[in-house]
């Protein structure tokens, strides 16, 4: 199915280069009308800026402009918005629901929205300014003021009329009871809200226990609660727990995105605002540089502890056939363990005060794939080097404590890094790469000098 669509799009942008260089303006327009915004915004992501400009020009209405916006990556934004005047942008602005429009000035430089924000009617910038002012990546940059919320002592039958009045609201998961004061007292679904006897008050049929979130919430810890209740939207309360507005899934959806692609590329070693599409090569080169240093001078230590181990090596030649073997089985248990602790730790999986049961369950899987791993080089060296003496011992003992050392390397790293309140997926991986290649070739030398003297 996802191929057919591909294909689907593939065909449509085809088509709309083709108009676009026919310069059959009214067809283009047309075609992009009859389109789903999002699938707009992934043929953009694919076409030159001299054609997207064009393009987005065509589209003739101003609310799907900017719905066609929100979908699309911050740098195509910037692209796009860069030769609007500020009062067109603010326009785009205003036909956004708070959240989405909190996305389009986020994208633009600073100064630039700024200005955007003055040129809007005052109840328009106030409101704008009241978005803007949650920190970035908190429940309240992502929330929308999109919502229901109605009085505990309606009437369900008064409840259906109001929700029917409600034509402006995009998202209507649920109906929000709240007090005098806009205080959440409970929560309706639609389904209980139709199902329900018309005489009886909100206050009668409403779900007491609300789950809700702080206004100034980490946007993880609210994407994590959507996901483990299984709910649609959450409502977001301030200080006074007063409501003022939801999370919905699709932002919800998008912060695990955005939050999964952050820690890959944090554990990739390269910066978590990287994009190839939109930084130049130099830029990409820079962010990528500190890291593959560390990994660099990593080496450069486990090149320079070789050498000194060159008597062990003018004895047994055999023993430098095996250390890649070693450091890279060794590197490769690291990385298994360092992924599955991180997501871990994101997704709330992996519970940081459990830590030695964590620890105790990762070694113990270390010490059994250490055990087959060391079993497996040991027998395969007294097969390929039968006249060298206790070399499968060496190599057999070697692989099975460097794979130790490795799922417990990058199981406790990521647990204390968390635990002094840094970021493991940034840190974790250029670290744990050098340790692991110094301490096997520690290990394994160590071991032939041992054996060999």
């Amino acid at each position: 199915m996802t191929q057919e669509r591909d294909t689907r799009l593939t065909r449509i942008e085809d088509m709309i280069r083709r108009l676009l260089r026919r310069k059959a303006d009214a067809h283009l327009s047309r075609a992009l009308e009859k389109m789903h915004v999002a699938e707009v915004a992934q043929i953009f992501s694919h076409l030159e800026p001299e054609e997207r400009h064009s393009a987005f020009h065509l589209v003739s209405s101003a609310a799907q402009r900017a719905a066609i916006l929100t979908e699309c990556d911050a740098h195509i934004i910037r692209e796009l918005l860069d030769p609007l005047p500020n009062e067109e942008i603010a326009l785009l602005i205003q036909e956004s629901d708070s959240d989405d429009a909190r996305y389009l000035l986020d994208a633009l430089p600073e100064e630039r929205s700024a200005e955007v924000v003055e040129v809007m009617d005052a109840s328009e910038s106030k409101a704008i300014e009241e978005v803007l002012a949650y920190p970035p990546d908190s429940a309240g940059s992502i929330m929308t003021d999109s919502y229901v919320a109605l009085s505990e002592e309606l009437t369900v039958e008064e409840a259906i009329a109001q929700v029917r009045k409600a034509s402006e609201v995009e998202y209507v998961f649920y109906v929000y009871v709240v007090d005098e004061n806009q205080k959440v007292r409970g929560v309706i679904s639609l389904r209980q809200l139709l199902l329900a006897d018309q005489r009886k008050n909100l206050s009668e049929i409403m779900t007491a226990n609300v789950w809700s979130v702080s206004v100034h919430a980490d946007q993880e810890d609210v994407a994590r609660m959507v996901s483990r209740y299984n709910i649609l939207a959450i409502p977001v309360i301030d200080v006074d727990n007063v409501l003022v507005g939801i999370v919905t899934v699709d932002d919800v959806i998008d912060v695990l995105r955005e939050e999964a692609t952050e820690d890959i590329l944090k554990m990739a070693g390269t910066h978590h605002a990287e994009e190839i599409t939109s930084l130049p090569a130099l830029r990409l080169a820079w962010v990528r540089l500190p890291w593959l240093l560390i990994s660099w001078v990593g080496s450069l230590a486990a090149a320079f502890l070789i050498s000194q181990f060159s008597s062990e090596l003018s004895k047994v030649v055999a023993l430098a056939a095996f250390i890649p073997v070693i450091n890279g089985t060794a590197g490769n248990i690291g990385s298994q363990s360092v992924v599955i602790m991180i997501r871990g730790l994101a997704t709330g999986k992996v519970d940081p005060k459990a830590w030695f049961r964590v620890m105790a369950k990762q070694i113990a899987v270390g010490l059994m794939l250490g055990l087959c791993f060391g079993l497996m080089v040991f027998l395969l060296a007294i097969y390929q080097y039968p006249s060298v003496a206790h070399l499968g011992l060496i190599v057999g003992m070697a692989i099975f404590a460097a794979m130790t050392f490795s799922a417990t390397a990058a199981t406790a790293m990521p647990l204390l890094l968390h635990s002094l309140r840094l970021d493991p997926a940034l840190m974790t991986g250029p670290f744990l790469t050098s340790s692991v290649d110094l301490v096997s070739v520690l290990i394994y030398f160590n071991i032939a000098r041992y054996f060999l003297a």
